[in-house]
């Protein structure tokens, strides 16, 4: 059974969200670019005070994305469309500078819908961008227990790069490795240079149950956050501490962020940064019935207090 990989320091204590504390409402009720695809994610450009979000077409399973760039309430800037990357179910924005673009992190060279890399490249507007793009680099991990199915997510407080990904056997099988950003963008991916790593206690381990899907995965220093729920169900918030293992979790906070959308299922969660301090951000697509087909739109709540 695995519990723990190879031997790896601890990462140093930082302050966690208060997953019932305060918080607020950025975008509510957005339409993004493609209106009959689906959001599964998103991720900030705090430097330049911007959105970057990830759709899917329901029912499609070549991986084709559309991805939109947007302001902090969710008005649609520019879009790039990428081709058989996978289902967009986690990415990671690397801020480059004021007025620069960004580099987007996601999964990439998608096998039945499913992104079996991590992929590496600048934001371009109105871009259309396959998996053989020689601009692309490849970020996938290369620890150990990796086997397959890598998600990024970006800590853009601290400066480092979280990993969830299968490894392919154990009663725990979902694992998350921690990296420093500088390891991470150079591609030091490996065992000698992770900070940290650890399981994924499973849905019963958590209390939930099979229907509660996992949606999102981000870290702020020494805390890792998931987000879980379904349609029209049930969605809560996780806290897991890097420095522990198996199956231990620190926190399980149902939230009813969004209760009144229509369709309302949890999509993404990532680490937004304002004045110099982080928030925890999650997500919902949600329908509008008034149209023919129905329509999807994206909200973002996030909570901002620490224990």
């Amino acid at each position: 059974m695995l519990t723990a990989g190879p031997a790896h320091a601890d990462v140093d204590d930082t302050p966690k969200f208060k997953l019932n504390g305060n918080g607020g409402n950025p975008v509510w009720r957005r339409t993004l670019h493609q209106p009959y695809w689906a959001m599964q994610s998103f991720a900030f450009d705090s430097v330049n005070s911007q959105i970057y979000f990830a759709q899917h077409k329901v029912g499609g399973d070549n991986g084709d994305l559309w991805l939109s760039r947007t302001d902090l309430s969710g008005t649609v800037l520019s879009t790039m469309a990428i081709h058989g990357f996978g289902h967009g179910s986690s990415m990671g924005v690397e801020s480059a500078g004021v007025g620069t673009p960004p580099f987007i992190w996601i999964e990439s060279h998608s096998v039945n819908d499913a992104g079996t890399r991590i992929a590496r490249f600048r934001w371009s507007d109105g871009a259309e961008l396959n998996t053989s793009s020689p601009t692309i680099q490849n970020r996938t991990p290369t620890v150990s227990t990796f086997a397959h199915s890598p998600r990024p997510a970006f800590d853009p407080h601290y400066g480092r790069m979280l990993f969830r990904y299968h490894s392919g056997s154990g009663s725990r099988p979902w694992r998350l490795a921690l990296f420093s950003q500088a390891d991470a963008v150079a591609g030091r991916l490996g065992d000698g240079t992770r900070l940290t790593e650890r399981a994924i206690p499973t849905n019963q381990e958590l209390g939930l149950t099979d229907a509660d899907l996992f949606q999102g995965i981000t870290a702020c220093g020494r805390y890792a956050y998931l987000l879980f729920g379904g349609t029209n169900r049930s969605s809560y918030l996780v806290t897991l501490d890097m420095n522990a293992t198996a199956d231990s979790y620190v926190e399980k906070y149902l939230t009813s962020a969004g209760e009144s959308l229509g369709g309302r299922e949890a999509q993404g969660i990532a680490i937004w940064r304002v004045n110099g301090a982080p928030r925890l951000a999650f997500g919902y697509s949600s329908r509008d019935t008034s149209t023919t087909p129905d329509s999807f739109e994206a909200s973002v709540f996030y909570k901002s207090e620490f224990l």
